[in-house]
């Protein structure tokens, strides 16, 4: 499935101040099931794909400190993450070569990595520093035991791994995606928020509700006075893809475009949910807009003299990055959203080996004036399955759940897929070309 535009089409519309459609054509097979249910196939996903790609594990910020370390989990694997120099991050199989107990959990800090199970330590580069009563085991070389690396990446704020040695460098990786977010200046936002929770469903029933607008007007009703979910353009970038959401402006499916207030009470409610500042909305009941307003137009220079305030520069961004929700996807499970004060970023991977279970992590960034150093992120709050994690995401979490209980029956053949579904079509075929080998 291929974009049907030439090169740099889109960024020539953009420019020009516009948001063009963009679409691949719609598929004409049905997308099987099993793919959501069978632990046969999650087994498959982890073993051809999961151990082959690079994941984003961390952000720099969170491990500043030489022996800090952060445990990150995919499947059955542990990756141990650990700033062994000022400058030099590496990873290691989270495992002790004795008898294969983990040797650290969570996040923290360590002058040496020591198994709390018989006490053998490594140093932090992962070479070995001590065996209590080696005399007593058979002969073996330090290298035998040092700690197995996992490949580390960097880019931006994220520090990435990836299981396979020989795998393709991060920057092949990622292609295109660096020079596109490059204006968002993504180095220049602190983690402010950070949540994580298990959603009782396979990750890509998760991540293909991140994937599409289609299902916004329905399951986030409250959104559709200032969020436009017709013809939003969506672009194949390699691997990875990006949906720009419109703002500003109703849903053109609306038979009736709501008053000023109602409108502004929906952002609020919507600002709400993801614990953002509503400022913004205050300055605009301020303005006394009456009802029809371009909401749009009135945004873009609020945004931009709201910024210029803050001292925080966004000239480098057009004014549909300003006002837009541009949705990046990052194969295979990170969805970024680029707004002009931040990005809210989620993560999706399986939980064990569960078919049917997977951990979902949001972590919502600021931008921080120029000049000024980045705060310290905030710690991850774990929020016990089906507590909230703001009202929008509850919204989604409650419909992905009863969905998942859907593909059970016997009625459902498959995943009938859209035009507005081609990001779900293109992951789900890259992901072919992994299982393929």
């Amino acid at each position: 499935m291929t974009v049907t535009h030439q090169p740099g089409a889109i960024e020539a519309e953009i420019a020009n101040g516009r948001l063009p459609t963009l679409r691949p054509s719609a598929p004409t097979d049905l997308l099987p099931k099993e793919r959501y249910l069978s632990a046969d196939f999650q087994l498959a996903e982890l073993t051809r794909m999961w151990s082959r790609v690079w994941q984003i594990a961390c952000m720099d910020s969170e491990i500043p400190e030489v022996g800090d370390y952060y445990e990150y989990r995919i499947g059955r694997e542990s990756v141990l993450v650990v700033r062994v120099e000022a400058d030099l991050i590496k990873a290691y199989h989270n495992v002790c070569q004795h008898r294969g107990r983990p040797l650290k959990q969570g996040c923290g800090n360590a002058e040496r990595l020591q198994c709390p199970y018989h006490g053998w330590t490594w140093q932090l580069d992962g070479s070995l520093a001590s065996v209590p009563e080696r005399r007593e085991f058979c002969p073996f070389s330090d290298r035998d035991v040092a700690l197995p690396e996992v490949r580390v990446g960097r880019w931006e704020q994220f520090v990435f791994v990836n299981l396979d040695p020989d795998a393709r460098p991060l920057e092949e990786y990622l292609g295109d995606i660096p020079r596109r977010l490059e204006p968002y200046r993504l180095s220049r936002q602190h983690k402010w928020w950070s949540r994580s929770t298990v959603v009782p469903v396979n990750w890509k029933i998760a991540l293909d509700a991140f994937q599409e607008d289609y299902h916004a007007r329905y399951i986030h009703p409250e959104t559709i006075s200032f969020a436009d979910y017709t013809e939003n353009p969506i672009e194949l970038i390699g691997d990875h893809s990006m949906l720009a959401a419109r703002f500003g402006m109703p849903d053109r499916l609306l038979e009736q475009v709501p008053d000023i207030e109602d409108t502004l009470d929906a952002m609020q409610w919507t600002f709400d949910a993801f614990g953002e500042d509503t400022a913004l909305i205050a300055a605009l009941r301020q303005m006394d807009l009456p009802d029809g307003t371009p909401l749009r137009d009135v945004l873009i220079p609020l945004i931009k003299a709201g910024m210029a305030q803050a001292g925080i520069d966004v000239t480098e961004l057009t004014d549909t990055q300003l006002v837009d929700d541009y949705e990046w996807f990052l194969f295979p499970n990170i969805q970024i959203h680029t707004l002009s004060f931040g990005s809210w970023m989620f993560r999706m991977r399986p939980n064990g080996l569960d078919p049917e279970s997977m951990i979902f992590d949001m972590w919502y960034l600021h931008k921080v004036p120029d000049g000024s150093e980045l705060p310290p992120p905030a710690e991850n709050v774990h929020v016990p399955q089906g507590e909230s994690c703001g009202a929008v995401m509850d919204q989604d979490f409650n419909n992905i759940a009863i969905q998942q209980r859907g593909l059970h029956s016997a009625g459902f053949k498959g995943f009938r897929l859209s035009a507005m579904e081609a990001r779900i079509v293109h992951m789900n075929e890259t992901l072919d070309r992994y299982l393929e080998g």
